[in-house]
């Protein structure tokens, strides 16, 4: 699989979900992830594991890293959330290290701006929200700014959650647009999620199981 469908891959679930809203202060959110992607060859089971915990009302601190039978990426990231926008909108602002040995660069820096709406609708919670990372780093070819963009919709009843996702990565070798649809249910302070990837009009590339606690 070429390296801009494996550096798409790495990207959190819980990321795409949590951006613009902040984790309370002493609340903490812990998530595993196992991704099976077949065409990695040696590789096709990839674990992550995430973290994240609330130091201030309005600040986040995040990490997380992802082994196959090797450490493929580690991530660290602060999130702070000034104040609420009009219209009952949040957002949030990253920054931290991506480390990626197996990558040509191997240590990069993200910046991120996430912004999103929740609602109530249909005896549930809605929500939607779009975000932009920028990772720059240095490497054969000089510095490099590769952009990653997504935008989400979700809803959530009772036990049950549904999320349609939609992400865009671009470096220099080119884009890649994925869709990932997942699936979500509670049983008591944990849930379980099944996404998919899938390239637009194409079959699932890679499946996503993740177990999420918040405490």
């Amino acid at each position: 699989m070429p390296v801009l469908c494996v550096l798409l891959l790495l990207a959190s679930s819980r990321a795409l979900l949590a951006g613009p809203w902040p984790q309370p202060r002493g609340g903490w959110f812990l998530s595993t992830t196992a991704t099976l992607v077949p065409d990695f060859g040696l590789h096709p089971v990839r674990t992550e594991q995430y973290v994240e915990y609330g130091l201030r009302p309005r600040l986040t601190l995040a990490g997380g890293f992802e082994l196959s039978s090797r450490l493929e990426r580690l991530d660290l990231f602060v999130r702070w959330h000034p104040r609420d926008l009009p219209w009952g909108m949040a957002w949030g602002l990253t920054g931290g290290l991506r480390y990626t040995p197996n990558y040509y660069i191997t240590t990069r820096a993200v910046l991120g701006l996430d912004i999103g709406r929740g609602w109530d609708l249909f005896g549930g919670n809605a929500w939607i929200r779009g975000g932009v990372r920028l990772l720059s780093g240095t490497g054969f070819y000089g510095t490099e700014l590769d952009t990653d963009l997504t935008l989400q919709t979700g809803w959530r009843s009772g036990r049950f959650m549904g999320i349609a996702g939609i992400t865009h990565y671009r470096n220099r070798w080119g884009g890649l647009t994925r869709l990932r649809p997942a699936l979500g249910v509670t049983f008591g302070t944990l849930t379980l999620v099944a996404e998919a990837v899938v390239p637009p009009g194409g079959e699932v590339e890679a499946l996503r199981i993740g177990l999420w606690s918040d405490f």
